[in-house]
């Protein structure tokens, strides 16, 4: 599968309040809001190599309003990069809680899906380990148009390191194209760039997680 997606990130919270209130972007209607808290861990080697390589393993589970995570429901996703920047590589599939804690445990061997797989050919046989965790208030609006459909989220996001107390807390918006031309996409991420008080990024929230927070030993600019 391909992923046509450009992502943004809010200097403050109150400009995802205004994108709430207006229910707007580039011109057209947001509809169809929901809510999803999610949990994702990253899984990576303890010196990155899959971060090296432009690539990240990641368990997706959703949250209940409770706070729990909700049984049954976990996805594992494969992603790499491509030469378009707002295009990318993604392989995600359903697995059991049973494969989830294989791999939090590092058997990858035991969890014979396409999207680990992949992740597999770029290890060389080293071993993995949650390195990254992520919690997400996504709320999710969809902006339908003659042109295509383009989900709009709004994110909540908190980076934790693995094993430490240290959390750094973001808010962003991410498009993501499911139907129509990459050149919808753009159109929509250049009006909603101009329109609210966004800034343009190609980093993932892995990348700027382990950035932020220095996970592999070395702490770089966004």
């Amino acid at each position: 599968m391909v992923e046509v997606e450009a992502k943004f990130q809010a200097k403050s919270p109150q400009v995802l309040d205004q994108i709430r209130l207006r229910k707007q972007v580039a011109g057209y209607t947001l509809s169809d809001r929901r809510r999803t808290p999610l949990r994702d861990t990253y899984l990576d080697t303890t010196t990155g190599l899959l971060t090296r390589n432009g690539a990240a393993l990641r368990i997706r589970e959703k949250i209940h309003e409770s706070g729990g995570i909700v049984e049954g429901a976990a996805v594992v996703t494969f992603k790499g990069e491509t030469e378009d920047i707002y295009t990318y590589t993604e392989l995600e599939m359903p697995i059991t809680d049973q494969q989830a804690q294989a791999l939090l445990s590092g058997n990858l061997e035991k969890v014979h899906v396409e999207a680990v797989e992949a992740a597999a050919s770029y290890l060389k046989g080293e071993a993995v380990l949650p390195v990254l965790h992520v919690k997400n208030f996504r709320e999710t609006w969809c902006l339908n148009a003659e042109a295509g459909c383009i989900e709009v989220c709004l994110d909540e996001v908190q980076y934790a390191k693995t094993g430490g107390a240290q959390s750094i807390r973001e808010h962003g918006v991410e498009l993501e194209l499911k139907t129509g031309e990459p050149a919808f996409l753009q159109q929509i991420a250049d009006g909603l760039s101009q329109q609210y008080d966004l800034i343009p990024t190609f980093q993932s929230k892995y990348e700027r997680g382990i950035r932020h927070l220095s996970v592999f030993g070395t702490k770089t600019g966004d």
